[in-house]
C-alpha cells in the first residue's frame, strides 16, 4: 500500500485551496450584476431617469443594496452602468428595426431587457451566465414574467470554456442569421487573452451584417488616483477588475470589426450621432469607460 507524502498532501492542499479561491471569485463576480440592477433601479426611481428599468427593482434584494452601498461608499460610480445600458438600448432597438431577429446576451446578469424593451415575438433572445445565475434572476422577475414577449433561452456556461458557442449553436442560436451581441459588465474582470478569444469566438458566430455591443474600461481608469480605494474594495471582495484598453474600437477594429468606441465624456460632448448624451453627473471626469457598437462586415 502506497502512503502519500508529506509534499504530495501539501500539492493536494494547495490545489483544493486554490479551487476554492477560484469559486470564491466566480461567485463574487455573480453577486456583482445583482449590484448593478440596485444602480439600475435608483437611476429609473429618479424624477431625470436617463434610464428605464422598472424591473431592476425586483432585483433589488437586500444584500444586493448592501453591497451596491458598500460599492459606492468605497468610491464607485454609477455613470458606466446606466450609459452603457441606455446605449445597449438604443442600439439594440435600432437592430431590431433593421430587420435581426436574433439576440445573444453574454454574461447576462441581471439584464432585464428580454423583459421590458417589448421587442417582438419573433425575436429569440439567449442570455448566457454561470449556472446558477439566470435561474435566480428568473426567479426574482416571476411577477413580471407575462411582459416577456420574445422566445427567450437561458443556458448556464463560463464564457471562460471554449464549447460555449457549441452549446448556444445546440440550444438554437442560427450562425447564418444577423445577430445582436451583448456584453456589458463583463470586460473588467478579464485578461487580456480571454477577452481575444471571446472576441473570436463572436466573430465566427456571426454572420455579415452582425452587431456587437460591448463596454469596458479605459486604461486611464486604473492610473486615476480617485479610483484607487474603489479598486482596493473590488479586489478585497473577490473581484478584482483586471482589463483596461487605450483603444477599444482599434482592439475591435483589429479582430475583425468596423467600431465605434466612445468615452463616457465623449457622449456627454454629443459625440455619437443620434445617442442621447447623457448628463454630466452620470460622466464625472474618473469613470473613465468605453462603450462601443460594432459591426462585422
Amino acid at each position: 500500500m502506497t502512503h502519500p507524502t508529506r509534499r504530495d498532501a501539501q500539492s493536494e492542499t494547495a490545489a483544493a485551496s486554490q479551487t476554492e479561491r477560484a469559486v470564491e471569485a466566480v461567485e463574487a463576480v455573480k453577486e456583482t450584476s445583482f449590484i448593478t440592477a440596485v444602480i439600475r433601479a435608483m437611476e429609473n426611481d429618479r424624477p431625470d431617469a436617463y434610464l428605464s428599468d422598472p424591473h431592476a427593482a425586483l432585483l433589488s434584494t437586500p444584500r444586493s443594496r448592501r453591497m451596491a452601498d458598500e460599492a459606492l461608499a468605497a468610491g464607485g460610480t454609477t455613470g458606466s452602468v446606466i450609459v452603457r445600458a441606455r446605449f445597449g438600448d438604443e442600439e439594440l432597438r435600432r437592430g431590431i428595426a433593421e430587420g435581426i431577429t436574433q439576440v445573444v446576451c453574454l454574461a447576462a446578469g441581471s439584464d432585464t431587457r428580454a423583459w421590458r424593451l417589448g421587442l417582438p415575438p419573433a425575436t429569440r433572445f439567449f442570455e448566457i451566465d454561470l449556472p446558477g445565475q439566470l435561474e435566480a434572476k428568473e426567479a426574482l422577475l416571476a411577477p413580471v414574467e407575462d411582459r416577456l414577449a420574445c422566445h427567450r433561452v437561458s443556458l448556464g456556461a463560463d464564457l471562460r470554456d471554449g464549447t460555449w458557442p457549441e452549446r448556444l449553436r445546440a440550444a438554437g442560436h442560427d450562425r447564418a442569421a444577423r445577430t445582436v451581441w451583448i456584453v456589458e459588465g463583463l470586460l473588467p474582470y478579464v485578461r487580456i487573452e480571454q477577452f481575444t478569444r471571446l472576441v473570436g469566438h463572436v466573430r465566427e458566430s456571426s454572420a455579415p451584417g452582425s452587431t456587437l455591443l460591448i463596454d469596458a474600461p479605459h486604461t486611464e481608469f486604473y492610473a486615476d488616483p480617485a479610483n484607487a480605494r474603489f479598486l482596493a474594495f473590488m479586489e478585497s471582495r473577490g473581484s478584482a477588475f483586471r482589463l483596461g484598453l487605450d483603444d477599444l474600437g482599434g482592439f475591435l477594429g483589429r479582430h475583425g470589426w468596423q467600431a465605434d468606441a466612445y468615452t463616457l465624456r465623449q457622449l456627454s460632448a454629443g459625440a455619437c450621432a443620434g445617442f442621447p448624451p447623457p448628463p454630466a453627473r452620470l460622466c464625472p471626469p474618473h469613470d473613465h469607460h468605453w462603450v462601443a457598437r460594432a459591426r462585422l462586415a
